[in-house]
């Protein structure tokens, strides 16, 4: 689970109409959703698709772009549009990012297709998370954790920049001191700081560890197996035989772990008839075995940090974390053979693999003809071996489906048909991890 601190601290670091920067397939699209501030001075980024060229470039969710091309947002007539432009260029973004001083600098490539909406086009970080779940329909591969956030649109984050903790526990003071001062660890690599005397914002927590037992009674557990016997008309015949056991009964401990925090402009505080909450958020984790919820408020604040200071998914119940080979080849659920688009500057690319390329097999397993085959292959290998090319995205996963294990691994051979000609292409690719809230 301290990956899983590690991974999501990473994104952390990193009313106008809500605009899809994905939503026109005639120009080049970089993967995120966008939104114009109020006063357009800058272009907020909402969401970031895993896997998309934004992604891969660093962008954030709540990053604010404040520059495209050299020029300031504030003065373009429609800076929304400005991100757009060929597929196979770049586009030239100055960022600002919460916790962060000064100005960041990058350059993203754009794509020809769009990862919006995620009903035709997928990126690998994408598609291995659909056939690790099955289209999110089997959750023993994920990990169960409600959870809910909130964030007033209405204001900007960017002007809070210190905090500090309201201590309001009478039961245990020495407990909430000691789970404050994790999330003190994680604020603080977040670039904010702590200010005692005079903070922008007044953190409220809330926290609760139990346990539940559910007592499992005896069951009587029948089963038929098939004998044989000798007759003396028919000879040797099958003849079933029942059998009875007694399964003993037994207790089940489940343990609970929940945190709430409240984010509050401390400088409201006071002067408003009701509380100025700017952010909040609760999760809460079931487990099977027992641990100390200063241990584990490290990952509870993980999750919720991870759409600080930015919400895009309000309501989860489970999150998914898996590592999968990243080459930079967009797939096309409808046609998965056929590449819809190979992220410029990505290993695929590097190697030479274009778009409208075939794809024959991988690693000599073939890639089946759509998602729908995929989906079902997924189940085929983990019952008979059957190969599926597509298993050679997932790397090093700590999930239950482990296929890729050859850790020497250098590089993914591709067998393609490019302009009607059958090649061998081997790429290097990237370890990338994927995270995910889900919503059952």
């Amino acid at each position: 689970m301290r990956n899983l601190l590690l991974v999501v601290l990473a994104c952390m670091l990193n009313i106008t109409v809500c605009v899809s920067q994905e939503e026109s397939s005639s120009a080049g699209t970089i993967g995120c959703i966008l939104q114009l501030s109020h006063d357009n001075q800058f272009i907020k980024v909402m969401r970031v698709f895993q896997g998309s060229p934004a992604d891969i470039a660093g962008l954030k969710a709540g990053d604010h772009i404040i520059g495209i091309e050299g020029v300031s947002v504030n003065t373009i007539r429609n800076p929304i549009n400005q991100m757009k432009g060929a597929p196979g260029t770049d586009v030239k973004l100055a960022i600002s990012r919460y916790g962060t001083s000064g100005t960041l600098q990058g350059n993203v490539p754009r794509i020809s297709v769009s990862l919006s909406d995620g009903s035709r086009y997928v990126s690998e970080g994408e598609l291995a998370s659909r056939i690790y779940t099955n289209d999110y329909q089997e959750h023993r591969q994920m990990v169960q954790s409600s959870m809910a956030v909130l964030d007033d649109d209405d204001i900007n984050i960017f002007n809070y920049k210190s905090y500090d903790f309201e201590y309001t526990s009478t039961q245990d003071p020495l407990l909430e001191k000691e789970i404050f001062k994790e999330l003190a660890d994680q604020l603080n690599s977040g670039g904010l700081k702590r200010s005692q005397s005079n903070p922008d914002i007044l953190i409220v927590m809330s926290s609760y560890a139990g346990s539940k037992e559910h007592y499992n009674p005896p069951q009587q557990i029948i089963s038929t197996r098939i004998s044989t016997a000798y007759d003396w008309y028919w000879g040797f015949v099958p003849v079933p035989i029942t059998e009875s056991t007694t399964q003993g009964g037994y207790t089940e401990v489940t343990y609970l772990y929940s945190i709430s925090l409240k984010f509050l402009d401390a400088h409201k505080i006071g002067h408003s008839k009701l509380p100025p909450v700017i952010w909040s958020g609760s999760v809460s984790q079931a487990s099977s075995s027992k641990s100390n919820l200063v241990d584990k408020s490290g990952d509870l604040f993980a999750l919720l940090l991870y759409q600080f200071p930015t919400v895009w998914i309000p309501n989860s119940e489970y999150y998914l974390m898996l590592h999968y080979t990243y080459t930079g080849i967009i797939y096309d659920l409808n046609d998965m053979r056929t590449i819809a688009d190979v992220i410029p500057g990505s290993p695929a690319a590097t190697a030479g693999i274009q778009k409208g390329d075939k794809i024959l097999n991988i690693f000599n397993s073939k890639v089946p003809d759509n998602y729908t085959d995929a989906g079902k292959s997924q189940w085929t290998y983990l019952l008979n071996g059957n190969n599926n090319g597509l298993r050679y995205l997932f790397i090093k996963s700590n999930l239950v489906y482990k296929p890729y294990m050859q850790k020497d691994l250098k590089t993914v051979t591709f067998v393609i048909k490019h302009n009607g000609e059958r090649k061998r292409v081997s790429v290097t690719p990237l370890d990338k991890t994927h995270f995910s809230l889900v919503k059952n």
